[in-house]
């Protein structure tokens, strides 16, 4: 509940209650007010009140307080016929913390460095320091303990059942969502973690109640009001929570109870950073220490709301009545007890049975109290396919109490200047209002849905204007082109008159051309015998953030060193590149800025989905990559996942034949969003868990129900990133180098539930050891493309020598990309193995007919320095590029 508007407790409020469905009706009786649909799509309303108005009125309050009335006179007057009773100081309330509900873990440490006690509960031993991220399986709580964010971890421990940690003398504890979190709030009281079922659990703060209220008072009344409102507040407050506590209800943080921050921010070091409490509210609660408000002995349900408009609102208590509030409305600063909106037509037309045609919205009764009618009791939409009747609508506005009226301003003789502007170009909208308006132009790039710019302005009744847009996106980061990248833009311009009538809005679309390439960077010469340092997945490019899609035959360079961890003297970079929003079909080709560009592509794109890819690349000029996209316009991601080293601190690599480390379809439980599985690859490998600091994975997704994506990671907090997407009735598969921790790694999905395969193609022992191969990227090289012979048929096997002008006798494993062009059946796979062993029994490339399709592969080299390739069904064209060795 905060001042700026809730609907509190029971009173769900601003949902839509459905109470009965009949037929077409017949005209409208005397009594009631029939809105037709209007043509400007929305109706502006004129409203009062901020909630559902039963009990106190915040603003209400402020204004007695500003009068000179007493708390106790403030809580008479809104809780009438209750009392005053004192509660003991040793009461305790619990309240759960949604803020970190649901999460897969969640790290807590002590404030101020305290020491800890923790255990389960009534098993509480002290001792304990440092930080300690908490995960759940089942009942089982595990606790690791860490001395920084990000920082190794140093013990482990497991309890079992509820979960409690505290300071001394219940001093408090910090909590963030995620164990690298430099700052989390520190919370008054103890933690506690309640696993629920599989890895969820609860997170609850119990705490004394006076404690609990200086949270709570100033997030609902501004610490700034006078005193006797912030009494009453207090008063409120807890009564509110005490009704909670007697009646076996849930405290939680969020506007559905009372809203609770806690103390207030703290650093890793448990220093408080930022306060949620206040000194004026502080005395507030204690001028008014235990106080409740009760009814009959027992605590009140001491609802209250921002503002009641000027009448409480009858409830299903003898104190909630219906009365006039004389106060409400009459404070400085009160916005929120008379206000307009402007309400959609679209919104009303939803509650039309069976997705009818709205054509008319009508008020059937009214509670009569104060202006404009009172609060709307019952409302019906007639439509096309019949009627239906809703009881208290609020149809989102701030309140039920609210009442249309008739909107008609218009935009005459819209006019544009082009269809189409260059890079940094001008665009203008011309047109005449029939009526004195204010304007808004909104600029939206289609390929991505998002809001590029808008544009406010005036214009008077009959006077010409033109709403003009420079190119350019609102809030461009610190160094970035201001300019929007080339693509289709989807222009808005919308007006309304000093009532808030909206006009007709005018639409249109505007193609952007694409800018010259950047200057060139100069050539850096490639550096092999590199070994592995894995990264945290890190997003360093989202093109969708910048509006900067890469045009067509155009060219961009991407500055990786000294981002995401990767140091300067980085020789390679281990990339995943997505291709997203793009408008035509084609590819992306990455190769080491400076350098020529190769004739290779590392993924393809397609306007029907997002596409991925890793990429392994030597890093060039400015320690940057080149992007080049040939045709069409594309937006692009580019997430680091790790780097090579000349410097032999890294690790090396072994590959094996590929093991399957993980495949849902046989456990029977797909991904669900929220859920992470862990997967311990080093018993798949057979591998010491301390042996490995990353593995190649091939992550194949299927049966997914809907659009989303899955991430490989180390552990810890989500990262994000993705790694492979979903694609409704198809296969998708992405190569992923992924770190290693404590001998497992975890997969986590987000969007729709599907099913997931991972496989291991090798792994990257521990830094600094000496066994294993390095690696040398070269110059992107094609050594086999079928569309220069025949394709591959059905289980169709190919065998691909890699001449030793591309890389040399001796090396172990190449690392490229196989892509699968003109598939004739409607989904195939393709692998990829050393020469002269046995088909491998996983697949690396999963592809659709009529979609272009890539995948990184890291391979053995068989027989005769070669590498064999198969086709699984109907025919196909393969291609494979070469972009460096191991040995």
């Amino acid at each position: 509940m905060t001042l700026a508007g809730r609907l509190v407790a029971a009173a769900a409020t601003l949902a839509i209650g459905v109470t009965t469905l009949v037929a077409l009706s017949g005209p409208a009786n005397a009594a009631e007010e029939v809105y037709p649909v209007p043509a400007s799509g929305a109706w502006t309303v004129d409203g009062r009140a901020f909630g559902h108005g039963r009990g106190m009125s915040q603003w209400g309050a402020q204004a007695q307080a500003l009068q000179g009335r007493s708390a106790a006179q403030i809580l008479d007057f809104y809780y009438p016929g209750t009392g005053t009773a004192t509660q003991p100081a040793s009461t305790y309330v619990k309240t759960s913390l949604v803020t970190y509900t649901p999460a897969s873990s969640v790290t807590v440490w002590a404030p101020e460095g305290r020491t800890i006690r923790m255990g389960t509960v009534g098993s509480e031993t002290f001792g304990f320091t440092g930080r300690w991220t908490i995960t759940v399986s089942g009942q089982t709580v595990t606790a690791q303990r860490r001395d920084a964010p990000n920082g190794a971890v140093t013990d482990t421990r497991q309890f079992t059942g509820v979960f409690r940690m505290e300071s001394l003398d219940e001093y408090g504890m910090v909590i963030a969502a995620s164990q690298g979190d430099t700052s989390g709030r520190w919370y008054r009281g103890d933690i506690r973690i309640e696993p629920t079922s599989g890895t969820a659990f609860n997170v609850t703060n119990s705490l004394p109640m006076e404690g609990y209220l200086r949270s709570v008072v100033p997030r609902e009344s501004p610490a700034s009001w006078g005193a006797a409102a912030l009494q009453a507040q207090a008063v409120a407050a807890r009564t509110y929570a005490q009704w909670k506590v007697d009646h076996g209800s849930a405290l939680c943080d969020t506007t559905t109870c009372q809203v609770y921050a806690g103390r207030g921010t703290a650093n890793a070091a448990g220093t408080l950073t930022a306060s949620n409490e206040d000194a004026r509210s502080d005395a507030a609660i204690a001028a008014t220490a235990g106080q409740v408000r009760t009814y009959n002995g027992a605590a009140a349900f001491t609802e209250f709301s921002s503002s009641n408009g000027g009448w409480t609102t009858a409830g299903g208590y003898p104190y909630q009545i219906a009365q006039q509030d004389p106060w409400t409305g009459s404070a400085p600063g009160d916005t929120v007890s008379r206000w307009t909106a402007s309400l959609p037509v679209s919104t009303v037309a939803a509650q039309c049975p069976s997705n009818g045609t709205l054509r008319a919205l009508v008020v059937t009764s009214r509670t009569g109290n104060g202006e404009l009618g009172g609060r709307v009791l019952q409302a019906r939409v007639d439509c096309s396919t019949g009627s239906r009747t809703i009881a208290t609508p609020a149809f989102g506005l701030r309140s039920s109490w609210w009442r249309p009226r008739p909107t008609t301003p218009a935009l005459e003789q819209v006019l544009v200047s082009s269809s189409a502007i260059d890079h940094g170009g001008q665009f203008a909208i011309g047109a005449t209002p029939n009526v004195p308006l204010s304007w808004t132009l909104t600029v939206v790039d289609r390929s991505t849905g998002r809001l590029a710019a808008t544009v406010h302005g005036s214009a008077q009744s009959g006077v010409r204007f033109n709403a003009n847009w420079f190119g350019t996106y609102d809030s461009p980061p610190a160094g970035a082109s201001p300019y929007v990248g080339p693509g289709t833009y989807d222009l808005t311009l919308s007006a309304q008159d000093d009532a808030g009538n909206q006009a007709a809005p005018f639409r249109t679309a505007l193609e952007v051309r694409p800018p010259a390439d950047p200057a060139p960077q100069a050539e850096v010469a490639l550096r092999g015998a590199g070994s592995y340092v894995p990264l945290t997945p890190t997003r360093v490019l989202d093109t969708r953030d910048t509006f900067s899609a890469l045009g067509g035959g155009r060219r961009a360079d991407v500055v990786v060193a000294g981002k995401a961890g990767v140091p300067a003297d980085a020789s390679a970079v281990v990339l995943n590149v997505t291709a997203v929003g793009t408008s035509v079909a084609g590819h992306l080709r990455v190769w080491p800025a400076g350098s020529a560009m190769p004739n290779t592509s590392v993924v393809n794109t397609d306007p029907a989905r997002v596409q991925a890819s890793l990429v392994t690349v030597a890093l060039g000029g400015g320690g940057a990559v080149s992007v080049y996209n040939p045709v069409g316009t594309t937006h692009y991601l580019v997430d680091v996942l790790g780097y090579y080293t000349t410097g032999g601190t890294g690790a090396r690599y072994t590959a094996v034949d590929p093991v399957r480390a993980f495949d849902s379809r046989y456990t029977g439980q797909q991904l669900t969003d929220g859920a992470p599985r862990t997967i311990d690859v080093a018993a798949a490998l057979d591998v010491p868990a301390a042996s490995l600091s990353a593995v190649t994975v091939n992550v194949t997704t299927t049966r997914a129900q809907g659009n989303g994506y899955v991430v490989a990671y180390g552990g810890g907090g989500l990262p994000t990133t993705s790694t492979v997407n979903l694609q409704l009735g198809a296969d998708v598969a992405n190569r992923a180098v992924v770190p290693v921790v404590n001998g497992t790694v975890t997969l986590a999905l987000k969007g729709a539930p599907a099913d997931a395969i991972v496989d291991i193609g090798g792994w990257y022992g521990a830094p600094g050891g000496t066994s294993g191969a390095l690696f040398t990227p070269i110059t992107p090289t094609r050594v086999l493309d079928t569309r220069l012979t025949t394709p591959l048929g059905p289980t169709g096997q190919r065998v691909v020598p890699v001449p030793t002008s591309v890389v040399p006798t001796g090396a172990t494993a190449v690392a490229g990309t196989v892509t699968a062009v003109n598939q004739t059946a409607p989904w195939t796979h393709a692998r990829v193995w050393p020469a002269g062993l046995p088909l491998t029994p996983t697949s690396d490339l999963n592809s659709t007919g009529a979609h272009t399709q890539a995948n990184a592969v890291v391979v053995r080299l068989g027989a005769g320095g070669a590498v064999a390739v198969y086709n699984d069904q109907g025919t196909s064209h393969l291609l494979l590029d070469v972009v460096g060795y191991f040995g």
